[in-house]
């Protein structure tokens, strides 16, 4: 009896046990809200934001993950500058939605990467959205980026894209921005001559003619 309560407590002593740890989950509106030991704070302390170094060592999964962690701290951060406006209080630190929003804008960009990368070597190139020249409906070049459609997009008949593109009302809006150009440029010479005549005064010695 003695030896097999031995061979039980060696066994027993043999086993690993590891501790793993979980966040609390609640599903009530309570998550919209910041957490109750900040309510009434004057500062807020945060972390900085992801960098694109730290988001490219992380697999998709783990992006995707992230992805909605931010976004349910943006959503939970815009509730709250609502509710201090309501009270008519100054939000602690709003810089927390600059550090939430450049953290999503890296984590795009990164996923955008990856998919450039993917397309590339699969297809031989990106098949994303490019930026391409076009023309906005005033006739003046701009650049855009390339949209999917469902349909493909109808190309308006000659006469109806002049009539829209060089109508009187167009006519007299471009005339008026190039004269807005001209004056602008103008100004900017003007300023421009007065600031080098001014360097020369400032330089010159009158008491000496040379100098004049």
């Amino acid at each position: 009896m003695n030896f097999f309560r031995l061979n039980v407590s060696l066994k027993t002593n043999s086993l690993q046990y590891h501790k793993f740890s979980t966040t609390t989950k609640l599903l009530d509106l309570s998550e919209f809200f910041d957490d109750k030991k900040n309510w009434g704070e004057p500062t807020v302390y945060s972390g900085r934001p992801w960098r694109k170094e730290e988001l490219r060592l992380k697999s998709n999964v783990d992006l995707h993950k992230l992805w909605y962690v931010l976004l349910k701290e943006r959503n939970m951060l815009m509730t709250m500058e609502e509710e201090h406006f309501r009270c008519l209080e100054q939000m602690p630190n709003p810089e927390r939605f600059e550090k939430v929003e450049e953290s999503m804008e890296n984590l795009l960009m990164v996923v955008e990467e990856r998919n450039r990368a993917e397309d590339e070597l699969e297809k031989g190139e990106w098949v994303g959205p490019k930026v391409v020249e076009s023309v906005d409906p005033l006739g003046r070049a701009v650049q855009t980026l390339t949209s999917e459609h469902l349909s493909p997009k109808v190309i308006p008949s000659h006469a109806q894209s002049d009539e829209c593109m060089w109508s009187e009302k167009t006519v007299n809006l471009l005339r008026l921005e190039r004269e807005k150009r001209i004056i602008r440029r103008r100004e900017e010479q003007r300023r421009q001559r007065y600031s080098d005549r001014l360097k020369h005064w400032n330089k010159s010695d009158y008491l000496n003619e040379d100098s004049i």
